[in-house]
Order: C-alpha cells, then sequence, then structure tokens
C-alpha cells in the first residue's frame, strides 16, 4: 500500500502539472503492475473517487479559478483544461458547481463546496491511514449544548489550521465547566455553525461546547444551542496532536465523499465530536466529524 501511495502522488503531481494531458489508464496499469480494472478499484480504494473523476474534477477546479482569476474567454479556458468542446465544458461544468461558465465567472462565489482538493501526501495519508471512508449513518436524538462561541473564517476559504482560531475558546469553555450542572462528562463538540445553512459565509460561528442533560443557568459569557434531531454522517478519525486534521477530513468528504455517495449534505450544523476525553494534549480519546445528510433524490 505505501509503494501504492507514493506512485499516485507521483501520478497526481503530473497531473497537476498539466491537468489538459490524456490519461492512459492501461499504461498506468502497467506501470503499476496491475490489470486495468485493479488499477481503478486500486485507486478508489486509496482516494475514494474514481482516477476519471479526480481528473475531472481537478479540471473544473482549475477552470473555477481561471474564470474568475483570468480575462480568457470560456473557450480558451476549456480548451487549456483539457475539454475538447465548449458545449462539454459547459455541460460539465454546471453538473459540477451547478452554475455555468458564463453564470459563474458573473457570480464569482466566494466558496466552492464541491472544489475538488489537491490530493498532498498529507491528504493521502490521512484518507488512507488517518480516517475511516465509510461514515456511519444514524439519526441522532435532540441534545443540548453549552459552550463557548467565537467566529473563524471558512475552512473553505482559509489555510490556517482551524486550532489557531478556536483555542481560547476551549481554555475558557474547560475553565468554565466545573460551573454546569448536569453535563455529560469527557465528550465535547466543537460545532461549526453556518448563518445561512449552506457555509457561503467567509465568516463562520463556532462553539466550543460540552452536553448537558437538560436545559439550565449557564455561566456569564456562554451560550446555550440545540442540536435538533438529524439524520447524520459520522467520520470516525484517527485521534491524533495535528492541528490540520479538521481541514484534511472537510477536504476528504467535500471534495469526494459527497460526490460519490448516495447522501447529499442536509440542513444543520457540521461538528467534531471528541468522546472519553481525558486531556486534549493526549490522542487517546476517540474522535468523529458528523455532518448532517439526506438522500440524493434521482
Amino acid at each position: 500500500m505505501e509503494n501504492y501511495i507514493e506512485l499516485i502522488q507521483n501520478l497526481v503531481n503530473k497531473i497537476e502539472e498539466d491537468v489538459a494531458f490524456d490519461v492512459s489508464i492501461a499504461l498506468l496499469a502497467k506501470e503499476f503492475h496491475l490489470s486495468p480494472w485493479h488499477f481503478q478499484r486500486m485507486f478508489k480504494s486509496i482516494v475514494g473517487d474514481s482516477l476519471g473523476a479526480y481528473i475531472r474534477g481537478r479540471r473544473l477546479t482549475k477552470a473555477s479559478k481561471l474564470l474568475l482569476n483570468s480575462q480568457d474567454t470560456i473557450i480558451q479556458i476549456a480548451f487549456d483544461v483539457g475539454f475538447s468542446s465548449h458545449e462539454a465544458f459547459t455541460r460539465s461544468f454546471k453538473a459540477y458547481f451547478s452554475f455555468s461558465p458564463k453564470e459563474f465567472r458573473k457570480v464569482k462565489p466566494k466558496v466552492i463546496l464541491n472544489e475538488k482538493p489537491l490530493l498532498t501526501q498529507d491528504l493521502l495519508e490521512h484518507i488512507s491511514h488517518g480516517m475511516n471512508q465509510e461514515p456511519t449513518i444514524i439519526t441522532l436524538p435532540e441534545r443540548i449544548l453549552v459552550g463557548v462561541k467565537t467566529h473563524i473564517p471558512s475552512p473553505f476559504v482559509t489555510t490556517q489550521h482551524t486550532c489557531d482560531f478556536v483555542y481560547k475558546s476551549w481554555m475558557t469553555l474547560f475553565e468554565k465547566q466545573v460551573h454546569l450542572k448536569h453535563k455529560v462528562e469527557k465528550n465535547y463538540f466543537g460545532l461549526t455553525i453556518s448563518p445561512s445553512g449552506n457555509f457561503t459565509e467567509e465568516k463562520l460561528d463556532y462553539i466550543a461546547g460540552i452536553q448537558v442533560v437538560n436545559k439550565s443557568e449557564i455561566p456569564e459569557d456562554m451560550v446555550q444551542y440545540i442540536l435538533p434531531k438529524t439524520q447524520v454522517a459520522i467520520f470516525s478519525i484517527k485521534s491524533d496532536l495535528d492541528s490540520d486534521l479538521v481541514k484534511k477530513t472537510i477536504d476528504y468528504i467535500y471534495g469526494y465523499w459527497l460526490l460519490n455517495s448516495e447522501y447529499t449534505r442536509g440542513i444543520g450544523d457540521d461538528y467534531e465530536y471528541f468522546e472519553d476525553v481525558v486531556s486534549f494534549m493526549e490522542p487517546t480519546f476517540k474522535s468523529f466529524y458528523v455532518l448532517p445528510v439526506v438522500k440524493k433524490t434521482s
């Protein structure tokens, strides 16, 4: 598996150097010493996406950047990223981003949720070894959280670690939780709230919180938040001290899993869930990323 990851990384680097180049599955399979069928299966098992879908996503992602940041014509951009016609490019682009290229250039969306992330070595390692690619789908009951709220840049528009922005909130929560009555011990929530519900804002609300079993008075400077009964996808993540863990997980979920699964994102908030926490400085707790989902309609 380690050798395959290195070979895939070399392939990804080649695609990134020239997204328009014509990939031969037969030649790649031979290089990997696999049949074309087994090569495709191996790529998808590691990445969570087929090679064709990955290349198409990278081409469309690059096209979206060119539409926003260059004066090139749409047909020129289509050819530059590897499409053979304006029609094929427009059809693929609209299916992927829900805008035609012309509409996309006019609207200039700040956040592109289904942008295909670049498969860096770190992201590949995280997908392969740092998380369970297949989530648990379950309907969770209503829960009451109490926590400390702050504002953070959307993880879709910043390369900075989320920890840089939420550290103070967590420290305040740890100080004040001793005053909370009826709390659920050792279980914590890192809740990312989009006021619009679709994460298109540049700034989001974030709550470092703990669950309580009933509504009660809360300490000053803390907030109460209700997580409604919701169907969710729960991704199990390897607990470690990697401060970029959330970004990598979000990249996989929004860049690969949602595009390939039978689910789409539902209404509600994404959150991290930490179970059996003795100390966040020791990676002995269980870590999960949770998002609301609904089945796609045909």
